[in-house]
């Protein structure tokens, strides 16, 4: 097998990644969107190797990085980051800040690429047993809550009692459920000897340290005044159209991307040698009986639906309860519920060589977390709602429709990559509603000035987002051109 060029792979790497991680944190956010930036990074591992046989399984891989990202998104890190930006909060606290963030972010980037990397490992049926994944992802749901009770409880703020461990004033942590996790990856690889999956941890674990340090020092430079009194971006910053947090993840997907790519090039020659064996006979590992795959990936492609529909279907928003004809659902119980048909019982299928699986999750599954996001958190209080919902439940449908009957292309996946979830975003950001209220806005703030000061100040008044949206379109540009000359 004959690599792509590795400076070609590294740069690629950075800028999908930074266009991933970016839309994350725009379009969908928390676990289900860091699916998006994983399955991203396991295609470009994927189109490095060179491999046809791979390539033709690429959704294996995606989905292994995407769900495995999925598992970092449970941890909240807002108040966290509030320890290094709120200079003048009684919790200020820079030097803990970062600690806290550089060890959160190694756990999240170091599931996701610990993940990618033992499906590599995983494929070549050479490393590991049928049996490590089916015990592995049995004892998750346990040992992800002894987990929690050893490092994230008590937890009741109310009554002063917090862990004796956390970087939160007031905020549930949930870092040792993940904690445990990656150790058990860590002793899964240490007995089945995979040192290139070992290899992928520590190159995704680094990143996510180090990309976190350097994102959250620039936002905070952005932030506040340097030392000589100006602004980092000088008028922009003072225009208020420079996105600070928006650079912080931009950058922290260059250091996902940069260092999960740089691991995976030190590592590959372990993984192709182990994959030797499944190119000469042109098949990967595949260990479940085809009707007992279908069957299974199809019922928890149902389950996966099943908890999209207590989001989207219409409701009463009550605090943080949603109220239906048959009661109340704490919304808190319904992420809860989500997560095995997300994390435990997908992912174990996955690492168990089904395509069928693979291909749900990169394709319509991923349709229907920013459907979800759009079609109730973005738009719940719009007046049309309801005709929203319905809209994105028909266009999932024909989506669902397509899966089931044909499937889906890596280049047809890719554009929906590229250019779906820029169109969700873009048509969030420039609803009428928006535009039409700051185009009156301006003609108040313009007073009489001339048309193109008028046009300015029009612009101004979407903030970060209009220097935001260019740059996403720039990424979506280069990212097309691509993927039509290398997955088409």
């Amino acid at each position: 097998m004959e690599t792509q060029n590795i400076f070609v792979f590294l740069a690629i790497s950075m800028m999908t990644m930074c266009f991933g991680w970016g839309m994350r944190g725009s379009a969908i956010g928390g676990e289900k969107g860091a699916m998006l930036p994983g399955a991203i990074m396991g295609i470009m591992c994927v189109w490095y190797t060179g491999s046809e046989l791979l390539m033709e399984n690429v959704f294996l891989f995606a989905a292994a990085c995407a769900l495995g990202y999925f598992y970092g998104g449970m941890e909240p890190y807002g108040s966290t980051m509030g320890l290094v930006l709120d200079h003048d909060s009684p919790r200020y606290n820079p030097s803990l800040g970062y600690l806290a963030l550089a060890f959160k972010g190694s756990i999240w980037s170091g599931l996701g690429s610990a993940f990618l990397g033992i499906s590599f490992s995983a494929m070549s049926g050479v490393v590991y047993k049928w049996y490590d994944f089916v015990i592995f992802f049995a004892l998750v749901p346990l040992v992800q809550e002894i987990g929690y009770r050893i490092f994230n409880t008590p937890y009741d703020p109310e009554h002063g009692k917090m862990p004796k461990v956390g970087f939160s004033k007031d905020s549930r942590e949930e870092w040792g459920r993940n904690l445990v996790i990656v150790a058990g990856l860590l002793v899964m690889m240490a007995i089945r000897g995979d040192i290139f999956g070992i290899i992928m941890w520590i190159g995704g674990a680094l990143a996510g340290s180090i990309g976190w340090i350097v994102a959250i020092t620039f936002y905070d430079k952005q932030m506040y005044p340097l030392k000589n009194g100006k602004r980092l971006f000088g008028k922009l910053d003072e225009k208020n159209v420079i996105d600070g947090w928006k650079i912080m993840e931009y950058v922290q997907g260059c250091f996902n991307g940069l260092g999960i790519a740089v691991a995976f090039v030190v590592g590959w020659p372990l993984a192709a040698k182990n994959l030797e064996h499944a190119e000469s006979v042109g098949e990967l590992w595949y260990m479940i009986p085809q009707k007992v795959d279908t069957v299974l990936s199809w019922v928890f492609c149902a389950l996966i639906i099943l908890t999209i529909f207590l989001f989207i279907i219409p409701y009463r928003r009550n605090g943080n309860k949603i109220t239906r004809a048959f009661g109340e659902v704490d919304m808190n119980i319904v992420e809860v519920l989500e997560r095995p048909c997300y994390m435990v019982g997908p992912l174990c299928l996955v690492m168990l060589g089904s395509t069928t699986m693979a291909s749900i999750i990169c394709c319509f599954t991923m349709y229907y977390v920013i459907a979800q996001h759009d079609g109730l958190e973005r738009y719940w209080d719009f007046k049309n709602i309801k005709l929203i919902r319905i809209i994105l439940i028909l266009i999932g449908a024909a989506i669902l429709i397509g899966q089931i009957f044909r499937g889906y292309t890596l280049w047809e996946t890719w554009i929906f990559y590229c250019v779906g979830y820029n169109l969700f975003d873009a048509m969030f950001f420039w609803r009428p509603q928006r535009v039409k209220e700051n185009w009156e806005k301006s003609k108040k703030l313009a007073n009489g000035q001339s048309k193109g000061r008028r046009i300015a100040r029009f612009l101004e008044l979407f903030n970060g987002d209009i220097t935001v949206l260019p740059f996403f379109y720039v990424l979506m540009a280069a990212m097309l051109v691509f993927g039509y000359y290398n997955f088409r």
